[in-house]
């Protein structure tokens, strides 16, 4: 109900009151404009108006947006941008384009994850905002590999997967230093270690399959060292009954047996806990570790400019804004994703995970940020989520050996990826 409530507050048609709550603001009373009073015309010329269409819609998200587009119109004379979420944006081509004429859409929140031709709907950032990404203040890895997507959207946020864990439960386990052996890559040395002091009803890991996808392990033939060894440890953990999850409910239910206290290590996107809601218990949380040479898939939040958008020039000025170190450092406490400003990156880590500045760097050179469906990279982790379970719910069963487990997932992936132009 409060955020129901919030933008009629923000709007002002509605008052928050200590003793009264929530009531109608009053209507203010007819003002008559110099033209009617005989006066000379010293009207200021209407501002122009910029239609934003975005696809973040959980509360925090919405906070976020909310206030930076507040700060933006106070600051600003001659523009006002005007916020229209939308919780499911089509993910084809044309309905998209569709939706951005009838709704006469002049900025769009943009995902690689849409997977669809962003030049027909967006057009490419003016040369003035493109050079912001050779600022040495900006995070180049994000520019890697996306060359072409950087000239027609602009990163304003990311996020990768961090293991969060339940600090009170693991005190109780019996576990110490839980941050730094994360860090070193011992969550399932852990989980052995804790398996049979498990309360009832409570899991160790979340699902299994996240424990290959969301640490850099690849289903490539010239990695099969990797793959082997991790599900060697995941074979090594098998005996404990509720070590893993290797069926699924609903996508998010490892997210809510968290944050029903019903599970000790999470491996997920901030977002996805946010989708559920705010634990309300004590937790921690670290990146997710990578496994030797692995790469951690990291995803962009971006900005376009729409085709059909009149004032392209006042439409960069508020791309610039979301920019600025003010609407950057908001980006990690009001929407607690990482800011794509260098400093304001380095300072979210160092608040968040405790991560030195050398740290932070590193994870960055190891990072890969998505770009879309049609690179191996983004289609192994995919792979990895959705399509082997059947063969790791085999493996914690004892039916696959490890060996014949990464045989398997070998052999589907080739299949998978036959016909594939993959780049």
């Amino acid at each position: 109900v409060r955020n129901a409530l919030a933008p009629f507050i923000h709007e002002g048609k509605i008052l928050q009151q200590r003793r009264n709550g929530t009531v109608v603001a009053p209507g203010k009373p007819h003002q008559a404009g110099p033209l009617a009073l005989g006066l000379p015309w010293n009207v200021k010329p209407p501002r122009r108006k910029l239609r934003f269409l975005s696809y973040e819609t959980l509360p925090e998200q919405l906070n976020f947006w909310r206030d930076a587009v507040e700060s933006f119109n106070k600051q600003q004379s001659r523009t006002t941008v005007e916020l229209l979420p939308v919780a499911d944006l089509p993910q084809d081509t044309a309905p998209l384009r569709e939706l951005v004429e009838q709704k006469q859409i002049d900025l769009l929140l943009y995902s690689p994850m849409f997977d669809q031709n962003y030049t027909e709907i967006v057009q490419k950032l003016p040369e003035d905002l493109q050079k912001i990404y050779s600022s040495a203040d900006f995070i180049p890895q994000i520019i890697t590999g996306r060359e072409k997507i950087c000239q027609y959207l602009l990163p304003v946020s990311f996020e990768f997967c961090h293991t969060l864990w339940n600090v009170e439960l693991a005190e109780k386990l019996g576990l110490k230093n839980v941050a730094q052996r994360l860090k070193n890559g011992e969550k399932i040395r852990m989980i052995s270690e804790i398996g049979e002091k498990l309360p009832p009803d409570v899991w160790a890991g979340s699902h299994i399959w996240c424990q290959l996808a969301y640490h850099g392990v690849h289903p490539f033939p010239e990695e099969r060292e990797n793959l082997v060894e991790m599900l060697k440890k995941l074979a090594g953990v098998s005996h404990i009954k509720r070590a893993y999850f290797t069926t699924q409910t609903s996508p998010l239910d490892d997210v809510e047996k968290f944050v029903n206290r019903q599970l000790l290590f999470l491996d997920a996107s901030f977002t996805q806990l946010q989708w559920v809601g705010i634990p309300q218990f004590p937790f921690k949380l670290v990146p997710c570790h990578q496994i030797r040479d692995g790469k951690l898939i990291m995803s962009s939040v971006d900005i376009g400019i729409t085709n059909r958008c009149p004032d392209p020039e006042s439409a960069t000025e508020f791309c610039r804004f979301l920019l600025s170190p003010e609407i950057q450092k908001s980006v990690e406490t009001k929407k607690m994703v990482q800011p794509v400003r260098m400093e304001q990156y380095l300072e979210a880590m160092a608040a968040q995970n405790h991560y030195s500045r050398q740290e932070s760097l590193a994870l960055l050179q190891n990072g890969h940020f998505f770009r879309d469906m049609n690179h191996k990279l983004e289609l192994a982790q995919y792979f990895l989520i959705f399509e082997i379970r059947q063969e790791l719910a085999d493996l914690f069963h004892n039916i696959l050996t490890p060996e014949e487990t990464a045989g398997k997932i070998l052999d589907k992936w080739q299949k998978f990826t036959a016909g594939r132009l993959l780049l």
